[in-house]
């Protein structure tokens, strides 16, 4: 009692809040869109407030701002009825509400109405649950209203809402069926296809939608009917709440007969008063299974707490007082921390909050006993406003911010199944895939083997992975995957460096499609130095030394291909310029790789190429178009105050212009603030990479100690005897193998005292392998032939810097570091040295695997 006592006075107290904030401030924030219930891909519906539209005269859309979602609400003050959503339909004698204001925050937008002599708020809450993945996965959203007489005086007051088949279709003809059920406390509708399909392009046609109310609320009605009979009936003259259903049956189509639209409705009659207390409808869209991986079905992670979806919806009904709560708290954390930054930022975050999260479902597997497998928890991804893609790296890699600051896990389970694919025998290229299919919500993976993104995908998953581990400090899928990211890894030694061949995944069709991309090689070294990042979590000290030198080194080269005189060039050997929006992933993951003169350097860049009328373009060859993810990146990496708000100031000046279209999309014009628009692919429409806009606040999450999983404490004594037989055979094999080393190191003793002749063999370089002999006499490595320059051209590839030794330009070891010696080099014979260094450096490559394949170090048992 007393619990409820509490909730009560704290709902009355932020009703009041909220009044006092609308009356202390004004609206500044004009987006051409707001989100209203945003919880998934397929539930994900906004509000067009374009070009001064008034919001009560508009119906809701789905993100791609092509499909209407049916969704009307009424209050009816003594008797005149005025709307609060949806369009005036013809033939319902009702008023539209006055709009006064928008309010957006990270979980919700209030409308702020007049009607007649109520003053109402209208509020769209899509909860965000970081700690509670049951709930944070439950596909429902709140609509609530408060209000307040502004005459003093009491009035009759009934509320009504509906929404209709369209919410399960974008084909109007689709035949849909219906149904209403009862619990405890709940009442609610719901419909779904007739003819559900499990590959669909955007609306989800294997949906069920629900439209639910709390059973306790006073004179409740709830049926199901036409609209057009409905809401004119509603909105007749009178305060009596008589309401009849002009449809038989449950059957019928999204249009229904003549236009008809059937509709699930529920109205309710408050009585007199001066007050509205706040009343709440939910709505959801549900789809189980979500989607097949690895030929296993994955059902939504709440189902793990809920066994009907009844009781999911009587949970999610009689929670919402403390959801309201908990949704505040986080706004005001949320916004407090922005502020702090900039009331544009705060306002850019809020905008792009629910955008990023609602791209995420976090599901679970089953166990034979139809049980739920708690420890096999994955997430997936949709690209969405770009493609149908399913876990693509490029926008994991951008809403990587938000994650970080919400919820650092939620990486974690969207890299597992891209990390659990790429190891399987299904996948055998030496990069990293882009995505794991191109048709969401089927999951096949993505053998494909074009290497023109290898460094693109190598680059984004090296440094998710540390980025997960450093902000969770569970280094578990760096202990499962290493010899995958140490694959990766070594890919981008050999490529980084060789952009003509390379292109990024962030074309959007906005810019061209080229190599020799300076910000793309400078992900890849970065990405160098995470694994290093990653080697020293796992002990690999030689490792670490390795891919540390490798950074160090290209690094360097790097810098002398790309400074010019105080500027960054965006491709080897030009004028361009652009935005280094990589040089985050250095300033995230506190790795230090990239010198201070270069983040000065972008700065001065960007100092000496003014904005345009909505900031800067993506690169000085784009054709004035540009990405707002890339730009917060760009300004949470800026070195100064100054150049950091000067880029949030054009995204904010383009998400707050009212005359753009779309549902704040990361593609846009600088010049005129328009982007592709509405059916045209990529838009950027409702994409989860404008979680972007954490990119500030993620600089503040701080690394924790990432903690390794230890191997199993015993094994039983079967495997034991194998894991000896496994070592033994192995020993075997190192055996074999410095017999080898031996023989091999005696022959070149001879070559070198005359006593035999040299026999050719392959000789390894940097970035390649050359088949040609080695001349033994010669001080120079035999390269194959490369494609030559221009005449007088003055570029030289940075694979070419490296192997001709250009002056300036640092070439990386192109092998492993040697090992350290106790003797000084003179007191050893070169031959005994160099035999020293390749048995110490097998030693360790063994140790590394017996390590990962779990296989004993001690001395196999005795047998008797």
């Amino acid at each position: 009692m007393l619990y409820e006592h509490t909730l009560i006075s704290l709902g009355i107290l932020l009703f009041w809040s909220n009044w006092i904030t609308l009356a202390l401030t004004q609206q500044t924030f004009f987006p051409s869109a707001v989100p209203l219930a945003v919880r998934t891909p397929t539930f994900n519906c906004w509000l067009d407030t374009r070009n001064g539209t008034n919001p009560i005269d508009t119906w809701p859309t789905f993100w791609n701002d092509q499909h209407i979602l049916g969704w009307a609400g009424y209050i009816k003050v003594d008797g005149t009825t005025y709307r609060w959503l949806g369009s005036p339909v013809s033939g319902i004698h009702d008023n539209a509400s006055v709009w006064l204001a928008t309010e957006v925050t990270p979980t919700r937008t209030i409308l702020t109405v007049q009607a007649g002599p109520m003053l109402l708020n209208v509020t769209f809450l899509s909860p965000i649950e970081p700690s509670d993945w049951a709930r944070q996965s439950f596909p429902f959203s709140y609509v609530y209203l408060d209000g307040k007489a502004t005459d003093g005086q009491q009035h009759s007051i009934q509320l009504y809402s509906d929404i209709s088949g369209e919410w399960v279709t974008k084909d109007l003809e689709t035949g849909i069926q219906w149904s209403s059920s009862q619990t405890s406390n709940t009442v609610f509708h719901q419909v779904k296809s007739t003819t559900p399909k499990s590959s669909f392009e955007d609306v989800a046609e294997d949906a069920v939608a629900y439209h639910a109310i709390s059973s306790m609320q006073p004179g409740l009605v709830s049926l199901v009917g036409s609209g057009l009979a409905l809401r004119a009936q509603f909105s007749a003259a009178g305060t009596s709440l008589a309401l009849n259903s002009d449809l038989t049956g449950n059957i019928g189509n999204v249009k229904g007969t003549n236009g008809k639209f059937p509709v699930f409705a529920h109205a309710l009659n408050l009585g007199t008063t001066d007050t509205l207390s706040t009343v709440a409808w939910a709505v959801g869209v549900v789809r189980d299974p979500v989607l097949t991986f690895s030929g296993v079905q994955r059902r939504a992670y709440y189902w793990s707490q809920h066994s009907t979806i009844g009781d999911a919806i009587d949970a999610f009904i009689t929670d919402f007082q403390a959801a309201r709560a908990r949704a505040i708290a986080l706004d005001q954390k949320v916004l407090q921390d922005a502020v702090a930054i900039s009331p544009d930022y705060a306002d850019l975050v809020s905008l792009g909050t629910r955008q990023a999260m609602a791209g995420v479902e976090i599901t679970l597997s089953i166990l034979p006993d139809g049980s739920f497998n708690m420890s096999d928890v994955k997430a997936f991804m949709k690209d969405v406003g770009n493609s149908r893609r399913v876990n693509p790296t490029e926008t994991i890699y951008a809403a990587l911010p938000a994650f970080m600051y919400l919820d650092a896990n939620i990486t974690g389970v969207l890299l597992e199944p891209l990390l659990e694919y790429q190891s399987s025998s299904s996948y055998g290229n030496s990069y990293a895939a882009p995505d794991l299919g191109t048709t969401f919500p089927s999951v096949p993976g993505n053998p494909d083997n074009n290497a023109i993104y290898g460094v693109e995908n190598s680059g984004n998953m090296l440094i998710l992975v540390l980025a997960h581990a450093r902000s969770t400090g569970d280094g578990s899928l760096i202990v499962k995957y290493y010899n995958l990211l140490k694959r990766w890894a070594d890919y981008l030694t050999s490529n980084v460096l060789d952009p003509e061949q390379q292109t990024t995944a962030d074309d959007t069709g906005l810019t061209q499609t080229h190599g020799n991309v300076t910000n793309l090689a400078l992900k890849g070294i970065i990405a160098i130095q995470a694994m290093a990042g990653i080697s020293q979590i796992m002990g690999q000290t030689p490792d670490v030394q390795k891919y540390e030198r490798f950074a160090k080194s290209l690094m360097q080269t790097w810098v002398n291909l790309t400074a010019t005189s105080g500027q960054l060039r965006w491709t080897y050997g030009d004028s361009t310029f652009g935005l280094m929006y990589n040089l985050l992933a250095d300033k995230l993951l506190k790795l230090n790789v990239v010198p201070t003169s270069i983040y000065t350097a972008e700065s001065t860049t960007l100092s000496n190429n003014p904005a345009q009328a909505f900031g800067f373009a993506l690169s000085s060859d784009s054709n004035s178009n540009t990405r707002s993810d890339w730009t917060l990146f760009s300004a949470a990496a800026a070195p100064d105050i100054e150049t950091r708000n000067l880029l949030i100031s054009g995204v904010h000046k383009h998400a707050s212009s009212n005359l753009t279209n779309g549902t704040f999309p990361t593609l846009y014009n600088v010049l005129t603030g328009l982007g592709p628009g509405a059916g045209v692919s990529p838009n950027g429409f409702g994409s989860p990479a404008q979680g972007a806009m954490f990119s500030v606040l993620a600089l503040n999450v701080a690394n924790k100690t990432v903690v390794v999983p230890s191997p199993p404490a015993s094994r039983s004594k079967t495997g034991v005897i194998a894991g000896g037989v496994v070592g033994g055979v192995a020993l075997l094999l190192l055996l074999g193998i410095v017999v080898v080393i031996f023989l091999r190191w005696r022959r070149h003793r001879q070559v070198a005292d005359g006593l035999a002749a040299p026999r050719p063999y392959m000789t390894t370089v940097f970035g390649g392998s050359s088949m040609a002999p080695t001349n033994p006499s010669s001080n120079s490595l035999a390269v194959p032939p490369s494609r030559p320059a221009g005449a007088g051209s003055p570029f030289i590839s940075p694979k070419a810097a490296l192997m001709s030794g250009v002056p300036g330009h640092v070439a990386p070891e192109p092998t492993l570091p040697p090992a350290s010696s106790q003797l000084p080099s003179s007191s050893v014979p070169r031959g005994t040295e160099e035999l020293r260094s390749e048995m110490e450096r097998l030693r360790h490559e063994v140790e590394q695997l017996c390590a990962t394949q779990g296989v004993p170090q001690e001395a196999p048992p005795v047998y008797h």
